[in-house]
């Protein structure tokens, strides 16, 4: 059975690699990137919308033909698959670059959140004790968050959730209709 779905293997390794060298371009640019506004751009225009969305409908047509009726739940299967494979590839390089690699990124990249949370409320114009106070009350949230691999975990189990609310609408489009029963009258 999972024969069935190798192309959806394949399409979730390569989904992962692309993400993981939009993610080394931008991190030997600027480390912090994805903390400042337009990082979170990028990361919702790219890790969250075009690879998956690209990914998953390619993962689902390329299983297509190994099925002789493609139901709503292979095609569901097939994109969600690549998803899983992406999502637990990608947690495995998180959790060694968050451990082992730059283990001071995590904070570092809180921090900058925070700085350019505080930078955008400047510009707003808002008052600078509604600034203090929005600072301190995240800066409370930050330290109650979970880091390291939990962090990582709970990040993968979002994506994945993302991923399956995708899966649900290619597999709409992706399926076959259902079977004519045929009356044969000889």
């Amino acid at each position: 059975m999972l024969e069935q779905y190798k192309p959806a293997l394949k399409q979730g390794v390569t989904m992962t690699i692309i993400g993981l060298l939009i993610f080394f371009v931008t991190y030997a640019i600027d480390p912090l990137f994805l903390a400042k506004p337009k990082g979170w751009m990028v990361l919702i225009v790219v890790n969250m919308l075009a690879l998956p969305i690209y990914f998953l409908i390619m993962g689902a047509k390329a299983c297509k033909p190994n099925f002789d009726y493609y139901s709503f739940g292979k095609a569901f299967n097939a994109a969600f698959f690549t998803g899983v494979v992406a999502a637990v590839l990608t947690l495995a390089f998180n959790v060694v670059f968050v451990n082992v690699i730059d283990t001071n990124w995590e904070t570092e990249m809180a921090e900058e959140v925070l700085n350019s949370t505080e930078d955008f409320m400047e510009k707003m114009g808002a008052p600078q004790d509604a600034i203090d106070k929005a600072m301190d009350d995240a800066r409370s949230q930050a330290a109650n968050k979970s880091k390291g691999f939990m962090a990582q975990l709970q990040s993968t189990g979002g994506g994945l959730l993302w991923y399956a609310v995708i899966a649900l609408i290619i597999a709409l489009v992706q399926r076959d209709k259902e079977p004519k029963d045929t009356l044969v009258i000889e």
